[in-house]
């Protein structure tokens, strides 16, 4: 009988083992770079291009708290307390790439002056040593952004009193400097008002009027104090004097004041303490 030929192994099993091998490395490269890319894309966002100066990123900040004091009258020592430890929180809990501006009323033309407007650097706590390095983000937010702000706010607190007492108007220039642009009211936007809130200029005086809306309304005050609020939160803080004002009917009054601006009311808050 003749023998059955041997068969030849097949060279596809071995060819096909380093081309496997090729695409599995390939693979991985792949994922690799798409790893970084991501790691990459992702720190941009968390730290995009800022402003030097504002430390805002330059497209805008993502956020505002805009803070005007009116410190036209005397602050007491406990009102005083109770306003840095109020603010204190609100600063501790603003987003990255928010704005914080902190603004003193003045009377005349002048209105309001802006003693501290930064944005957050944030403080570390997003970043990891793989995208960022936070020690030094807390150390830029501690020197440039934290430890200013409690310096403006206890300088604020401190200005010279004066005759009269330009609320809307203060308010009116800093919604036109602040909430008029496009982004600006793409962003979350808040306001805090802290006062006796006792409008006082020729236009309206509640010193003469009393907190009557009513009488506002009448008055030349309610066209030349007109302000287009942009649906921004505004909380008023009430500075208590003791005055035959009563501080429910005061709060009640400017809450009629910024829905009529186009604001939203959020809250009034009675400061602890009597200022003289």
């Amino acid at each position: 009988m003749s023998r059955r030929p041997r068969s030849r192994r097949s060279p596809r099993k071995s060819d096909a083992f380093p081309l496997g091998w090729a695409i599995a490395g390939a693979a991985a490269l792949v994922a690799i770079a798409v790893g970084f890319g991501w790691l990459y894309t992702g720190a941009l966002q968390a730290n995009p291009e800022r402003d030097a100066d504002t430390m805002c990123p330059k497209t805008g900040p993502t956020e505002q708290v805009l803070v005007l004091v009116d410190v036209t009258d005397p602050v007491g020592t406990i009102a005083q307390a109770d306003i840095l430890n109020q603010l204190n929180a609100m600063a501790d809990t603003l987003p990255k790439g928010g704005l914080f501006e902190l603004r003193t009323l003045e009377p005349g033309d002048a209105r309001t002056t802006s003693i501290f407007s930064l944005c957050s650097p944030g403080d570390g706590s997003d970043l990891d040593h793989w995208t960022g390095n936070p020690e030094a983000a807390r150390k830029r937010w501690d020197e440039r952004f934290d430890g200013p702000l409690r310096a403006a706010m206890d300088a604020a607190l401190h200005a010279q009193p004066a005759d009269t007492s330009p609320i809307m108007a203060g308010i009116q220039q800093m919604a036109v400097e602040r909430l008029g642009s496009t982004q600006a009211k793409s962003i979350p936007n808040r306001m805090v008002i802290i006062s006796d809130l006792l409008e006082n200029t020729p236009a309206f005086s509640m010193y003469r009027y009393g907190p009557d809306f009513d009488a506002y309304l009448a008055s030349p005050a309610a066209a030349e104090y007109s302000t287009d609020l942009a649906g921004a939160r505004v909380e008023v803080w009430l500075l208590r004097r003791g005055n035959e004002f009563n501080g429910t009917e005061v709060s009640t009054f400017w809450a009629n004041w910024i829905r009529d601006n186009g604001g939203a009311f959020e809250r009034g808050l009675n400061l602890q303490g009597v200022s003289p």
